[in-house]
This record gives structure tokens, C-alpha cells and sequence, in this order.
């Protein structure tokens, strides 16, 4: 940067090596904190406090009942495979919990994240998570996309209610209802409705909770980002566990309300209603968000200008992201002759 002084303005990250730099380097540029970056810093505050909140957040989602049916992906199951699919999920389960343990059990004798991670070979991440918990963390579901067979599962609960035991016959009826997908995935959902995880037969669908959300997944049902996805709309269930976890912990409304107007404030570029927010967020009963405030005032010069000015360095951390994927397709079987052929001259 001191071989080019006719910089005014250098967009950057939060981090304060770089702020360092260019004060050094160009104590007369402007300074512009990226605004990508600014909403990751806030998405990882939120989700620390969301993981210290574990134990809130299994509440909430047990009062939440889970209307209709969730399957996996359609394959031939009998009651054995489903109950030795279990097991397998069981003895997953059950080494992480052990690996909790370990953690909790080095941290109480005093040993710092850094060290934990390092001596159980785990990222010093999922140290800190374990940590700030509260409890063992549970696995959010994996999520799966829509099936031929969702729009008729209220007819195979009905039908299973009235007291048929058949999956063909269902899937005939359902076939002449327009239902275009295989018989082994009547079959499936007709199994796994009679015998959840491998209890006696039911006579009709069980009362069905949702499982426990992971925090990534819990902060974008507190944004409310998915619902401007014409693809995939807001779920009612979601609203649910959102208003049921904000009632069992009010601190997560304040969050909520103060995380949503800070993605207003970042598209409208107002610096004035920013100060008035800042002040706000300081005064949050959220510990992760008063840190948070801290860092923003910390570089305040650079934040306000992000509010204010065009700038951004979007464009280079998307070449930075194309460089570190062409590296990581040559990982240990070429040289940096290649790739530089492969960055500057793309065939």
C-alpha cells in the first residue's frame, strides 16, 4: 500500500490486522468495513448465545407437535432395518456423548478450548460449543426435499385410522387418486407409521414432536430469510418453535428484534437510526450481543463508512473463493506453474 499512496479508499474484513496495516501504510484513506462480513459477525454472536441455550431450546421445540408425517428417502425398509437403522443412529449418538464428556471433564480440570481441541484432535469450535451448551447438544434432522407422496399423507393416516393394514391396497387407491410414485414408498410410510422405531402397531399416525433444531438452523428462523425463498416458504412450524422459545427465554425476542432491524439498517444505509441501534444493542441483556457491540465500536469509523459509501470487497473475496477452489482440485498432484495457467488463463 505505501508503493501506491494515491489510495483513498480500502474496503476490508473486521479484522484488526488489517485496520492496523492501513493506518501505518495510509493514514489518510477511508476505511469501509465489508458489510458481508459485518452480518457473519452478527450471525456469530447470535448462534453462540443460541448454543449456551441448548437446554431452551429442546423446550421449545417440545411443545411444538408436528403436524403430518416426515419421511427420509424412500427405500425398502422392514421393521428389522428400521430398528437396526436405529441402533446405528443410537451408537453415533452415543460417541458423541462421550466426546461431550471428555471435553467437560478436561475443561473442569481447567483446561483452555485451545489445549481441549488439540488433545482430542477436534476443532477448537466444537470445544466451545460443548462448552457454552449448557447440555449436550443434539444433531439437527437432516433435511430433505419434497416427495410425490407428501400431498397424500393425510390419506394414509386417514386410512390407517379406519383400521387398514394393507400398503397395496392403499397404494391402489392412492394411485387412482392421481398418486404417481412407487408401491415401496406406501409401503415405507404405511410401516413407519405402524411401527415408530419399532414399537407395537398403532392404530392411528402418533402425536409427533419436532426434534431439536440446530442453532445455525434456529438463527434463520429467527431472521426469517428462508421465507423470501419462493421455493421453500416459511414453515407454520417454525413460527411455532420461534414463539415458543422466545416465551420460554424473552432474552431471544430482544435478539431477534435487534438482529432483524440491523439487516433493515444494512439495506436502507442509515447511519443516524445505526447509532440509535448501536446504543440499543449495547444495552442488551444478551452478553454475546453487548460483545458484539464492543467490536462495532471498536471499529466505528469503518463501520459508518459501510453505511454510508458504495464500497465493498465482495468482488474479491469471490476471486479469493475461486483461487482456493482451483488450489484445493490440484491438492498434491501439481505445482504453482498450473495453477497460475489456471487463473490467468481459464480454458
Amino acid at each position: 500500500m505505501r508503493a501506491h499512496p494515491s489510495i483513498e479508499i480500502v474496503a476490508r474484513d473486521r479484522a484488526g490486522a488489517y485496520s492496523e496495516a492501513v493506518d501505518i501504510a495510509l493514514p489518510a484513506a477511508t476505511q469501509v468495513s465489508d458489510r458481508w462480513h459485518l452480518l457473519c459477525n452478527l450471525r456469530d454472536n447470535v448462534e453462540r448465545l443460541l448454543c449456551r441455550l441448548g437446554p431452551q431450546l429442546r423446550q421449545a421445540a417440545q411443545q411444538v407437535e408436528v403436524r403430518g408425517v416426515t419421511l427420509g428417502r424412500q427405500r425398502e425398509l422392514s421393521r428389522n432395518s428400521l430398528w437396526s437403522w436405529q441402533r446405528l443412529s443410537d451408537q453415533r449418538r452415543a460417541s458423541r456423548v462421550e466426546l461431550y464428556e471428555r471435553v467437560m471433564a478436561l475443561h473442569a480440570q481447567g483446561g483452555t478450548m485451545k489445549g481441549i481441541g488439540q488433545e482430542l484432535s477436534i476443532d477448537h469450535r466444537t470445544v466451545r460449543n460443548f462448552i457454552t451448551a449448557g447440555a449436550f447438544p443434539e444433531r439437527a434432522p437432516r433435511a430433505r426435499g419434497p416427495t410425490p407422496l407428501d400431498p397424500y399423507l393425510s390419506d394414509i393416516e386417514e386410512r390407517i385410522a379406519q383400521g387398514c393394514r394393507f400398503p397395496e391396497l392403499i397404494w391402489r387407491e392412492l394411485k387412482q387418486r392421481g398418486y404417481t410414485g412407487s408401491r415401496a414408498a406406501v409401503r415405507n410410510c404405511v410401516i413407519r407409521l405402524l411401527f415408530p422405531q419399532g414399537k407395537k402397531p398403532l392404530f392411528q399416525a402418533p402425536v409427533r414432536t419436532m426434534p431439536c433444531p440446530s442453532a445455525r438452523r434456529v438463527f434463520g428462523w429467527l431472521i426469517g430469510w428462508r421465507k423470501l425463498a419462493v421455493a421453500e416458504p416459511r414453515n407454520a412450524d417454525h413460527e411455532r418453535f420461534v414463539q415458543a422459545l422466545c416465551k420460554i427465554e424473552p432474552v431471544v425476542g430482544e435478539v431477534r428484534s435487534l438482529a432483524r432491524e440491523f439487516l433493515g439498517l444494512m439495506h436502507r444505509r442509515s447511519p443516524r437510526q445505526f447509532d440509535r441501534w448501536l446504543k440499543r444493542l449495547s444495552r442488551c441483556d444478551a452478553a454475546e450481543m453487548r460483545r458484539f457491540a464492543q467490536s462495532l465500536r471498536a471499529d466505528l469509523p469503518a463501520v459508518r463508512a459501510a453505511f454510508k459509501l458504495p464500497w465493498s470487497n465482495g468482488q474479491t473475496e469471490g476471486h479469493v473463493n475461486r483461487l482456493k477452489f482451483l488450489k484445493r482440485q490440484m491438492y498434491g498432484r501439481a505445482n504453482i506453474e498450473l495453477l497460475r495457467l489456471r487463473v490467468l488463463k481459464p480454458s
